[in-house]
């Protein structure tokens, strides 16, 4: 099929009649239903979704109408802008074979573009019901997948255990369990379910279930069954370095909970030497990030839309009190947080490659698939907050897109931001960096500077883990103050919440009450970790 396509792209350079689809059509003649449909794919994925169409129609005229055409015909009208007909034909895709796992996924990526997240997952969870009574695990997993990238994780963590009470015991799908449960913080069960993952499968520790079983408690006694489940996983056989280093961070944290210091630090460099060996980390890309950062270039979307809403930026070094802001933000009733969304960098991808005549048009349109995403088809808020600490590194777009936007800005003691990033084994490669304590100290300094760049010409709050612990009461009404919302909050959950989903490494802490336990804890481990004296 790609020889036929690439002959009917470089027919298209010379001939701009109707000539290289005939071609192409006559051509495609000579083969099956299903590379005639491969075909329309190609075509749709190389941005030709008209001639798409076009095949789509020969093969219906040939072999008659069938739920993988319409399916087809879905991508190539999604192609075209046309989201209402592409939504149609998926439909009519799944109504005529309901347990076509394509079809379900690719309706439900049509409603998530546009922020209705809820309507993805109800095509999903109807999906779902009959993957499960056909016994399809890979597939319910794929969807599990998809409703986790949603943030969708009530609804996954639902199916979950209605896939394992009605008999589908994998161990993938028992693992998944436990990690939506962490996420919810259902400790209890999480623990339950790792645990049946480490007696089930001949490769548990592959899966991480060591480390996640630290995470699901303070460890108190040092003859705790769990904790000596966690000390034996780096001794198992045949560990590739990722899962053994895992294992080592769990170790580290158990350590750490019973007060052995220098076990803790000692597992810590050995856990950190594996990681960054295996994974390095490209100071190339990030010297470009923060010269992006430090450059800003982008028009104010100062003539755009008039949102109704005000969306707030909680930014800083990764484990500095983000996910602590966020939260004690969302004890406002006017406030919802949207966790840390992970497209800002797309988008401004996006607009920089816009032709300049063109920028203030693509910052206009990020603003716009941004709120979508923001507001989604759930009850509306005033404020949104976003927690991606990262998104210091994208303030020009920020600002750009969204001149009402509040910035706030969190900080806390270096040596305990040091510390607790070393302590953490972390999936996405932004934060490679964390395993050195040189490259942190780098990411620290590039961080003032940015922060220190921008705090000189836009209105940012800073609030520090510190304040935030010592008077979290306090705290939190200048930050609301600060960002218009009025001062109406106590620190008690608001009632008729949902199960919160808190998916970063602050899994366990942020569930806790407001503590002051971590503060200057660095020095516990100066003694050990003598590195840590640079950030004094």
């Amino acid at each position: 099929m790609t020889a036929l396509i690439d002959a009917f792209e470089r027919d298209v350079q010379t001939d701009h009649s109707s000539g290289p689809l005939v071609r192409l059509v006559t051509n495609l003649t000579r083969h099956s239903q299903h590379d005639m449909e491969m075909c329309a794919l190609l075509l749709v994925q190389k941005q030709w979704p008209n001639a798409a169409l076009a095949v789509l129609d020969v093969v219906e005229s040939r072999y008659g109408s069938a739920s993988s055409i319409d399916y087809h015909r879905a991508g190539a009208m999604r192609a075209l802008g046309k989201l209402d007909e592409s939504d149609t034909l998926a439909k009519r895709a799944i109504a005529a074979d309901p347990a076509h796992l394509e079809s379900a996924i690719f309706l439900a990526s049509n409603y998530r573009e546009r922020g209705q997240l809820r309507a993805a997952a109800v095509v999903l969870r109807n999906y779902c019901q009959g993957a499960i009574a056909r016994g399809e695990v890979d597939n319910l997993l794929a969807v599990l997948r998809f409703l986790s990238e949603s943030v969708e994780i009530d609804i996954a963590a639902e199916l979950c255990e209605t896939a394992i009470h009605f008999g589908l015991d994998d161990p993938r799908l028992i693992a998944e369990s436990g990690k939506l449960a962490l996420q919810l913080g259902e400790f209890e069960l999480a623990r339950v379910r790792y645990k049946a993952v480490l007696a089930r499968m001949d490769r548990p520790h592959e899966m991480f279930s060591a480390q996640a079983i630290s995470q699901t408690k303070r460890f108190s006694d040092p003859d705790d069954p769990d904790a000596a489940l966690v000390f034996s996983a780096p001794s198992a056989l045949d560990l590739s370095p990722t899962a053994r280093a895992s294992a080592l961070f769990g170790c580290a944290k158990i350590y750490d909970d019973l007060g052995s210091f220098q076990a803790a630090a000692a597992t810590l460099r050995e856990a950190n030497q594996i990681i960054h060996a295996e994974r390095g980390w490209d100071e190339g890309e990030w010297s470009a990030r923060i010269k992006r950062a430090l450059h800003p270039e982008l028009p104010r979307n100062e003539q755009g839309i008039d949102f109704d809403f005000v969306p707030v930026f909680v930014v800083g070094m990764p484990r500095s009190g983000t996910t602590l802001t966020a939260e004690l933000l969302q004890k406002h009733p006017q406030v919802r947080s949207r966790g840390e969304l992970n497209f800002m960098r797309q988008l401004d991808g996006y607009v920089l490659s816009a032709p300049p005549q063109s920028r203030q048009d693509a910052v206009r349109h990020a603003s716009e698939i941004y709120a979508t995403h923001l507001l989604r088809d759930d009850e509306r808020s005033r404020f949104y907050v976003d927690k991606n600490p990262m998104n210091f590194l994208l303030l020009d777009l920020i600002f750009a897109s969204f001149p009402n936007a509040k910035v706030i800005c969190c900080t806390r003691s270096k040596g305990d931001v040091a510390l607790s990033l070393w302590f953490q084994f972390f999936t996405s490669p932004l934060t490679n960096f964390c395993y050195s304590l040189g490259n942190i100290k780098q990411v620290m300094d590039d961080y003032d500077r940015v922060m220190q760049f921008w705090t000189s010409r836009q209105a940012i709050y800073e609030t520090s883990y510190e304040c935030l612990v010592s008077d979290p009461q306090g705290e939190t009404s200048r930050m609301l103050d600060f960002i218009g919302a009025s001062d109406t909050c106590d620190l008690m959950p608001r009632i008729n919440d949902k199960r919160r989903v808190i998916s970063t490494a602050s899994i366990w802490q942020a569930r806790q009450p407001v503590y002051t336990s971590s503060v200057a804890k660095y020095k516990k481990y100066v003694e050990w970790i003598p590195e840590l004296e640079m950030f004094s």
